[in-house]
């Protein structure tokens, strides 16, 4: 959203968070959701105006479960803390979220990645709702288990990722704060080197 501000203007830009969907394509036209949790929306410089409310009828005509918050910035941040636990991590390792959560090695990296991810989150001064990363993760991990995130759908594709949005944004955004996030920046840069041979 930084990016799309930077063109478009802070007061044109509203943000949606979608979570605990757990998507897969099981072909082509036919998707899969391991998880039907909600939408959310909000207003890039915070509150609910009328667009938010017109957009997010719209969703709602479509059948999602849908809700408009003042601080949207929270909701990214939360999911943003899931997806760096399991989506690199799932990715190099082909691992489910129960099967990357209930493995020793697999446990540890995805909880470094979202306690890092987490600590940046602090610093840069949002609000989330999250006291333990790992702990967090595991709950949310857990409610979908069986799904495998769309980064490593990617990958069994052989398709290039959207790791600079994950994990890779830990780092980038960590650095000009001082916060080290030295397991997103590795995760990152391995799944980028897999990408190489795509």
């Amino acid at each position: 959203p930084d990016q799309a501000v930077e063109v478009l203007g802070a007061d044109r830009v509203t943000m949606g968070v979608v979570g605990g969907f757990g998507a897969s394509m099981k072909g082509p036209g036919h998707a899969h959701h391991n998880g039907m949790e909600m939408v959310r929306l909000g207003e890039y410089q915070g509150g609910v105006r009328s667009r938010t409310n017109w957009i997010a009828d719209v969703w709602r005509s479509s059948g999602f479960s849908v809700s408009t918050f003042d601080d949207i910035h929270k909701m990214v941040w939360e999911k943003l803390i899931c997806n760096c636990a399991f989506s690199g991590p799932c990715a190099l390792t082909g691992m489910t979220l129960h099967q990357l959560l209930h493995d020793p090695a697999g446990s540890e990296l995805s909880a470094a990645c979202a306690t890092e991810a987490l600590e940046v989150a602090r610093a840069k001064g949002i609000a989330v709702d999250v006291e333990d990363a790992r702990t967090y993760t595991y709950n949310f991990g857990m409610k979908i288990p069986h799904s495998r995130p769309s980064l490593a759908q990617d990958h069994d594709a052989g398709k290039i990722g959207e790791i600079d949005a994950i994990n890779g944004a830990i780092p980038r955004e960590g650095k000009p704060l001082g916060i080290p996030t030295p397991v997103n920046a590795a995760v990152t840069q391995i799944i980028k080197a897999r990408e190489a041979l795509f």
